[in-house]
């Protein structure tokens, strides 16, 4: 059986095609954005120029003196440029000049971007005319106030300094926040890692209470741990323009909502849980979990993966052609033996179900090791044929489960999986 399937995000996006073994009982679990049309640029200005909560963007920009617009990061397929072209065109057509505009790239706690990586996420005319910044979640930040918690909301400078801030990014499943995009981008996109800290130690307390690990909780608006933080830190910097996307595997932008951060978020989450959901997988022999999307981010492929993995054990494979690596993650990441981020391997995991993790990555760095459970049962490939020599003793009747895109769907909602105490 032949599986062609989304690759090379950022470096050609030529697809590849895996042959499954015949006699294996398989399931593939794709997505309906996939089966949605693309947007046209037109088409986009049109959902732009119907805000939530807000005026239109042009009639927001007139008479402002400086605009921030925060955009998401290269470990997002976001098809960050033309949304940026729209927002860029209705901010000059309100008579916002040139050097009025900035840019700041929301890395959270991710390592910083070349120009390369800003000319992907933003084209090359806009990286040649408008400056572009790295946010810094250590430095060069402004305290905007406590939280009800009691701690410090540190947020970017150059972000406050300004009198109109627009977002761009997308609405995607997210292990810890339900479903990402909205208020995502202020917090952790350009907050200070303390503040990131607070968000990230209330979602990883919520997994470990009901003994789940953070993917299984992705699509399910009942989880509202760190959300609640997010929004109540959207309450704090105020009047702020969110333009959030929809996307496929193709990173091709199927629907698109825009207007106050908080109320457009929630107008996109009906479509979202239809567009990304996918059947679920449980009990699997062998689970093939494709990173794309979010390549860089392949963890979450492996995570979506585990759940799939049933008493007797399941083997994973996780597909990952980057050649960027896996992302640099100051909170969870590793930079050395002996030197994690603060909160590297802080939640609950599924790892005694899972037998094998086959990483079929044929750009594999040694330290990849970190990021995909345990580094005992993992096992590197470069080809394809070694992928299939490492099941070898997976014969007839193996059921298996393909995740087109493991990094950017998420299972069904099973309301049966968390228990809330009354």
């Amino acid at each position: 059986m032949k599986v062609k399937l989304p690759q090379n995000m950022w470096q050609g996006f030529e697809p590849i095609e895996i042959d499954i073994p015949d006699n294996w009982e398989t399931t593939i679990h794709g997505i309906e954005a996939d089966n949605m049309p693309e947007l046209t640029k037109e088409q986009i200005r049109e959902k732009i120029n119907k805000p939530y909560g807000l005026k239109p963007l042009r009639e927001l920009a007139v008479g402002r003196k400086k605009v921030c617009i925060v955009f998401d990061d290269i470990s997002r397929a976001t098809p960050t440029k033309v949304l940026a072209e729209v927002v860029l065109e209705e901010l000059h057509a309100a008579g916002i000049q040139k050097d009025q505009i900035s840019f700041i790239c929301a890395l959270g706690c991710h390592g910083a971007h070349s120009r390369e990586e800003f000319v992907n996420k933003l084209g090359k005319e806009i990286v040649t005319n408008y400056a572009i910044y790295n946010h810094n979640c250590y430095d060069n930040l402004t305290n905007i106030g406590k939280s009800k918690d009691g701690y410090d909301v540190m947020i970017n400078n150059e972000v406050m300094d300004s009198d109109l801030k627009i977002g761009i990014g997308a609405i995607l499943p997210h292990v810890f926040n339900t479903f990402g995009g909205g208020g995502k981008i202020i917090i952790p996109g350009v907050a200070g890692i303390d503040s990131i800290q607070q968000t990230h130690i209330a979602a990883i307390d919520f997994a470990k209470k009901h003994n789940i690990t953070s993917s299984a909780t992705m699509g399910d608006l009942r989880v509202t741990a760190m959300r609640e933080k997010i929004e109540e830190v959207c309450g704090m910097i105020g009047e702020f323009f969110k333009v959030d996307c929809l996307y496929n595997t193709r990173a091709e932008i199927v629907d698109v909502y825009a207007g106050d951060v908080v109320e457009e978020y929630y107008a996109a989450i009906p479509m979202a849980s239809k567009i990304y959901s996918t059947k679920r997988a449980e009990n699997k022999d062998v689970i093939i979990s494709n990173a794309n999307a979010r390549s860089n981010e392949a963890t979450i492929a492996y995570q979506l993966a585990s759940l799939a993995c049933g008493e007797k054990g399941g083997d994973i494979v996780i597909i990952d052609f980057t050649e960027r690596g896996q992302v640099t993650h100051y909170m969870f990441g590793t930079f050395g033996e002996k030197s994690p981020g603060r909160m590297y391997k802080s939640e609950p995991t599924r790892e005694r179900f899972v037998r094998k993790i086959i990483l079929y990555m044929p750009n594999y760095m040694e330290t990849d090791k970190f990021s995909f459970g345990e580094p005992e049962k993992q096992i590197v490939c470069r080809t394809w044929d070694e992928v299939l020599a490492a099941l070898s003793d997976r014969g007839a009747g193996t059921t298996c489960s393909v995740l087109v895109d493991g990094t950017m769907e998420f299972f069904e909602v099973d309301e049966s999986l968390i228990h809330f105490e009354e």
